[in-house]
Parts: C-alpha cells; sequence; structure tokens
C-alpha cells in the first residue's frame, strides 16, 4: 500500500500545485502582479494547512483538500474590484495587505461557518438549494474563470484592445490549450492524461519560443512566464502587517459580496462530499466533515489562505491511483511544503499560457456542464433559469445574480406546487363508510343515498394558490346539476403538513359557500397547529352548528353518517334493522307470515313465538351486557358468533394498533366472529361494550349441534352469515376502488 500512496500524492501534488498557481495568478494580477510570489505562497500554505488537517480527520481516508477554484474566483472579482478603487489612493503595499486582509477575514468566517453548521447538524440544508440555482451560479463561476485565464496571459483585464496581434499571440494559444485539455479529458479518462498534456504543452511552449526568439532567457523578462519568485522561499507570514495596514473600509464595502463566498462555498463542500460518497460507495458524515472543515480552514485562514474544502476529484483520483488511507493525502502535503520552501524556481518558469490554460479548462467545465448537458436534464423554465443567472453574473454581479435566481426559483416553485392537486382523494359516504359496522339495511342505505357525502381528503402545504384550487373543485361539485345535493362536506387533513394565513382565508370563504347553501362542514384530522390557525378565521363560534371538528377521519364520516341515517328515519326512508331472528325467519317463513321477531325474543313477551324463531332459540344463548364488559380477546380461539340486538360495542386490534386508529365500532344487526369462525383463525381483535346493551350467541358446538339436527336451520343460518360477509367484501372492494380513482 506504501508505492500506491507515494504515486497518488505526487501526481497530484504537482497537478494541484499548477492549479493553484493559475488561481492566485487570477487574483494578482494587474496591479498587483509584482506580488504574486508572495500570493503564490499564502494559497500554498493554505493548501498545506487544509490538506494536512482533512488528511488526518476526515472520515474518507483518501480525501484532497485544497483552496477551492469557485470561492477563488468569486474571489478574484472582488480583489479586482478593490485593487481598481484604491489604485491612485493608495501604495501598491498597502492594496496587496488588503487583499490578503480580505481572504484571511473571509476564509476564518467561513470557517466559523462551517464548524458551527456541522456542530448543530445542519448539513442536511445543501438540498434545499434549487439546482437551477447552483448551476446558474456555477456557470456564472466558470465565466469569470475564462476571464480571470486571460487576463493571466495577457497581464491585464480582458478588453477588446486584446485583439492586436501583438496581444492576440499571448491569450488565443492559451485559450486552445485549455480547450484542447477539455475535450481530450471528456472524452478519456487515464489518470495520466492531464499530467501528460501539461508536461507536453510545457515542452511545446519552449521549444516554439526557442525556435522563435531564439533563447529562453528573454521570458522571463518579456512576462512569458509567472516568475521570478524569490530564492529564499515563498511563504512569509502577512498576517499581523495585514490587520494592522490592510485599509478596511473597501473591505466593510464589500462585505455583502463576500458573504457570497460563504454560501457558496457550504454549497460546494456539502455538494463535494456527497459526491465522495456516492462515487466511493463510502458512509461520510456530512456534520462531521462540515467540523473538520472547518477547523482547517480557522487555521488556513490565519495565515491568509482563501476557502479550501475537499476536491472531488483530486480525491476520487487519489482512489483510482490506489490511495486508500491517509498517507495518500499526507505524501499530497509533503508535495506542497516543498514547493512552498524549495520549488519556487520550478514554480517560476511555468507559462503563463498554461496557467491561464488551466483556468480556461476549468471555467469551460463549468460552463460545458451546467449550460449545455443541463439541456436534456432540466424543464425549459429551469435551463432558461442557469442562462439568466450567467448573464445577470457577467453582467452586473454575483449577488444580483444569485438573488435573482433565488426569486426566479422559488416563483416558478410556488406555480409547479399550485398545479399539484392538494385533494389526494374525492369520495362520497357511498363508497366510503367509516369503521362503524351497521346492519345491512342501513349501509344499502348509505350506498344509495351517500353521495349527499362529500369527503375530500387533503395533502401537502396549502397556500393560497391550492386553496384556490380546493374553493373551485367545492363550487364545481355544488353547481353540478347532474349530482344530488349535498348535505355535508368532509375535509381530511390527516396528510396536511401546515397551511399559510392565506388558505386560512380561504377555508373561511368555503365555510360561507358551503353555509348559504345548508351545507355541513366537517374538518376531520387536524394538527394542533392547524386548528389554531383555522379557529382565528374559520372556527369563531364554538356553539357553530354547521362546522365541525373531529380527531379523524373515521369519527367524521361516522358523524356524518348517523345524521343521514337519522334524517332518512325521521321522513320513513329507514326502519329498523332486522334481527338475525327476523332473518331466519324470511329465509323460512313463507310469504305474508307474521314476522315482528323483535318483540318475539324479548324475555317477558306474550306474544307465541313462531316455529323458526323455537327452532333457532334452541341453539342461541341470550346474553345481556354492561360497559367494559370484554367478551373476545385478540389472539384466543374463536368459540362461537356474536350477534348484536341491542346496543354497542367496539372491536380494538390492540397489539396491532396501539394507538386505536382501527378500531370498529358494531351496532345493532351485525355480527361479529364469522371470519374466525370459518377460517379457524384466532381473533384479531379484542370485543368489548362500549354501550349496554344484548347479544345472542351461538357457539361452535351448537353450530355443529344445529348442522346435524336441523340441516334446513343451519343452510339458511349460513347463506345469512355469507350475504352478510359478501356484503362486507362489496364495501371493502367499493372503498379501494374509490380511493385508487
Amino acid at each position: 500500500m506504501l508505492l500506491p500512496n507515494l504515486v497518488a500524492g505526487a501526481v497530484l501534488g504537482a497537478l494541484e500545485i499548477s492549479i493553484i498557481v493559475s488561481c492566485t495568478a487570477m487574483i494578482f494580477s494587474g496591479p498587483l502582479s509584482d506580488f504574486l510570489p508572495q500570493g503564490v505562497g499564502i494559497i500554498l500554505f493554505g493548501a498545506l494547512i487544509l490538506s494536512l488537517v482533512v488528511a488526518a480527520l476526515s472520515s474518507f481516508e483518501p480525501s484532497i483538500a485544497v483552496p477551492q477554484d469557485v470561492p477563488m474566483a468569486i474571489l478574484a472579482v472582488i480583489t479586482t474590484t478593490i485593487t481598481k478603487e484604491m489604485v491612485g489612493h493608495a501604495p501598491p503595499s498597502i492594496i496587496f495587505l488588503t487583499v490578503v486582509a480580505t481572504m484571511i477575514i473571509t476564509t476564518m468566517i467561513t470557517g466559523a461557518a462551517f464548524w458551527l453548521m456541522g456542530h448543530f447538524k445542519l448539513g442536511g440544508l445543501v438540498r434545499f438549494i434549487p439546482y437551477p440555482v447552483v448551476g446558474g451560479f456555477l456557470s456564472g463561476t466558470g465565466w469569470f474563470l475564462i476571464l480571470g485565464g486571460v487576463g493571466v496571459m495577457a497581464n491585464g483585464p480582458p478588453s477588446l484592445a486584446l485583439l492586436q496581434p501583438e496581444l492576440l499571440i499571448r491569450w488565443l494559444p492559451g485559450i486552445i490549450f485549455g480547450a484542447l485539455l477539455y475535450i481530450l479529458l471528456r472524452r478519456y479518462s487515464h489518470y495520466l492524461l492531464m499530467p501528460g498534456i501539461m508536461l507536453g504543452g510545457f515542452i511545446l511552449f519552449y521549444m516554439i519560443y526557442y525556435l522563435s526568439a531564439g533563447s529562453i532567457g528573454s521570458a522571463v523578462s518579456e512576462n512569458w512566464l509567472l516568475g521570478p519568485f524569490p530564492q529564499e522561499g515563498l511563504f512569509n507570514f502577512w498576517t499581523i502587517q495585514a490587520f494592522a495596514q490592510a485599509d478596511w473600509s473597501f473591505i466593510f464595502k464589500h462585505i455583502i459580496n463576500l458573504s457570497t463566498i460563504i454560501i457558496v462555498s457550504t454549497i460546494s463542500l456539502l455538494l463535494n462530499a456527497s459526491g465522495l460518497e456516492i462515487s466511493s460507495g463510502s458512509d461520510i458524515d456530512l456534520n462531521y466533515e462540515l467540523k473538520t472543515t472547518g477547523l482547517a480552514n480557522l487555521l488556513a485562514g490565519f495565515g491568509g489562505s482563501p476557502v479550501g474544502f475537499h476536491s472531488l476529484s483530486s480525491s476520487m483520483l487519489a482512489r483510482r491511483l490506489g490511495a486508500k488511507d491517509r498517507l495518500g493525502g499526507l505524501t499530497f502535503s509533503a508535495m506542497v511544503a516543498f514547493a512552498i520552501f524549495f520549488g519556487a524556481t520550478a514554480l517560476a518558469v511555468l507559462p503563463k499560457m498554461i496557467a491561464g490554460g488551466l483556468l480556461i479548462f476549468l471555467g469551460l467545465s463549468f460552463l460545458i456542464e451546467f449550460v449545455y448537458d443541463t439541456w436534456h436534464k432540466l424543464s425549459k423554465p429551469e435551463y432558461l433559469l442557469i442562462w439568466l443567472i450567467l448573464i445577470i453574473i457577467a453582467t452586473v454581479g454575483i449577488l444580483e445574480g444569485v438573488a435573482v435566481g433565488i426569486l426566479v426559483a422559488t416563483i416558478l416553485f410556488v406555480l409547479n406546487y399550485s398545479r399539484i392537486n392538494v385533494i389526494h382523494h374525492a369520495v362520497t359516504g357511498a363508497n366510503y363508510q367509516s369503521h362503524v359496522m351497521r346492519p345491512r339495511l342501513y349501509q344499502q342505505l348509505l350506498r344509495q343515498r351517500g353521495d349527499m357525502l362529500y369527503i375530500l381528503k387533503l395533502q401537502g402545504f396549502i397556500f393560497f394558490g391550492t386553496a384556490n384550487s380546493l374553493v373551485a373543485n367545492v363550487r364545481d361539485r355544488l353547481e353540478d346539476p347532474d349530482l344530488v345535493r349535498l348535505q355535508y362536506l368532509l375535509l381530511d387533513f390527516q396528510l396536511v403538513t401546515g397551511i399559510d394565513s392565506s388558505a386560512a382565508l380561504s377555508f373561511s370563504k368555503l365555510k360561507q359557500l358551503v353555509e348559504n347553501q345548508g351545507i355541513s362542514l366537517v374538518f376531520a384530522g387536524l394538527s394542533p397547529k392547524i386548528q389554531t390557525q383555522l379557529e382565528r378565521e374559520v372556527y369563531k363560534n364554538e356553539s357553530d352548528d354547521d362546522l365541525r371538528i373531529f380527531p379523524d377521519l373515521d369519527q367524521g364520516v361516522a358523524w356524518c353518517e348517523d345524521k343521514l341515517i337519522n334524517v332518512f328515519s325521521e321522513v320513513g326512508l329507514a326502519a329498523k334493522p332486522k334481527t338475525i331472528l327476523q332473518l331466519i325467519e324470511e329465509s323460512l317463513s313463507t310469504p305474508g307470515e307474521e314476522q315482528d321477531w323483535l318483540r318475539m325474543i324479548t324475555p317477558d313477551t306474550k306474544v307465541r313465538p313462531s316455529s323458526s324463531t323455537s327452532r333457532m332459540l334452541k341453539y342461541l344463548k341470550y346474553i345481556e351486557t354492561t360497559k367494559g364488559d370484554c367478551f373476545i380477546e385478540e389472539g384466543d380461539k374463536i368459540q362461537g358468533l356474536y350477534f348484536i340486538e341491542d346496543g354497542q360495542f367496539t372491536s380494538i386490534p390492540s397489539l396491532r394498533d396501539p394507538e386505536g386508529k382501527l378500531r370498529v365500532t358494531l351496532e345493532a344487526g351485525t355480527v361479529f366472529g364469522e371470519i374466525g369462525y370459518y377460517t379457524e383463525q384466532r381473533a384479531i381483535a379484542t370485543l368489548i361494550c362500549s354501550r349496554p346493551g344484548k347479544l345472542l350467541y351461538l357457539s361452535c358446538e351448537n353450530m355443529k349441534r344445529m348442522e346435524t339436527e336441523d340441516p334446513e336451520l343451519a343452510i339458511a343460518f349460513h347463506r345469512i352469515v355469507a350475504a352478510n360477509l359478501g356484503n362486507k367484501l362489496a364495501l371493502s372492494s367499493n372503498t379501494i376502488l374509490a380511493l385508487r380513482d
């Protein structure tokens, strides 16, 4: 493992040092070009600290951390502006120290922000940044990298004057070199390709220059090289001088723009760390990496370094070269240290064409990735947003471009989210019934007349856009002449995450709309926060009979069903449910025979039971019930069937539903235990009396005795129970189909 780590560290050291020197030349250019050696030393020192700390502490052991090109590109734009503003007002040395102080303060604040975000476990916030905003910003960064590369090669800011032939020769070959480097690396992925192209470009430059000038010695005096650099070493500690002599007024003037570096660096760090996690298949703690990188930036920033963090490309390249542990990163650090203290001569002979070409390569990478490659990946509005941000950044400024991008992205999000149907399901009482097990007569009645109840199961976060669509849906339902007139509107908020103030006002309008037509409004599944919001705007009067609130959908539907049944009973549309004895008699009796069976089974009845009733009562046991009586416990073996004649009973699957959301209420005219009886399964719920009443109990032994002694009666009984089971199955099927649609 030793040799692969050493090779990976050496190759990446040479590569990253060249890129660092190129980015440094972008910052220390123009009036600050004389301070390029000092700038190179400062930033290489930062690379040394960053790589050492991250290599020693990162959870991804082959990590390579360096000052990053994106923050350096932003920093170059800001420091170039500061330099232009200070020229003529301060000597070059003060301008240099002001730029150094700018880098120090930016990096240390960013490092503190990293550490605090990691400490408070905010690493997941990066996922809330819209991708088009990130893409637009990075494409703008690519634009600045290209301009910076041209500036490095032309020894000044880009302008139309660079089109003159004597200047064109200085930067056009570098653009060709950067473009060729990008094309080859996009097509081929061998790890030695980039170092080989750079070495080839280096040799080709000196060959052409020698053939055209006849000597290499004049390359320095004619500004074709980055040197000369001081021979005694590159790094000096400038922090104390920078803090003491910098003109802080120019720094504070751009403090808002500098804050962009903090935001972008945080996003880039988390994206790089996530990319490492995905590419390597490793488990990386984003919050831990934030704290580690925050510490590294605090230390590196004290020496003047720009912001740095994990390099996704270098870290993965180190892994491909065979680096599996921290030794690769430590070898890289050793290469950087050698360059700081002993490599000034080697760095000084790097042609500006090669340095500028590397910046062109980086800029093209960002531009093509986010402007060209996203054409087929994003929707057209999102793709146009990237272009909008790029144009604003290039013509106005970075902060303005990002601000406009976030604003437009927010508007697009609101428009797209408003198109999402806030109604998860729309059903009626005809195809969705509560967990109250009612007699077949009532269930048939609800299926026939249940369209008077309209149930809307809502979802997501409700704001003005989605709330208006909800009101429009209800209005369309009320105005549809082909549908029965509504009596109840039930809104289920179980899947709603929240509402805003405008949505609360929309619900107030909805209440007025239904009240005007005599419709009762029912709310179910409200969270405490949503209920508080609605109470301020909608539920102002607790005695308001036109609005009801229930803890869950089932209780709300059950209340509406009770109201519908009562209304139908009052006008004579519903009769009292038939008991098991009545149903048996109907199955066995001749048409027209008296069937008032409920009175016949009353203990003190003076009416002589019919032969059918007498036959059935031989096998049934009469049970008086009181509230709280338990007849079957979950997990028990089914010993018989219970027919509810009066009262109310509750079926609770306690083990599978500790919160009681699956409890079922059984009323007169229903049966319990038939599924377990026929399938020989143990009880799936506990049966408890919730309102005193009476039961008829048929034990398994008596059922077998009836099958032997009175087969005709047994057949009638089984047919009735089978019809009851079929009715339950039909009800469940209708509900499933309604929810699926």
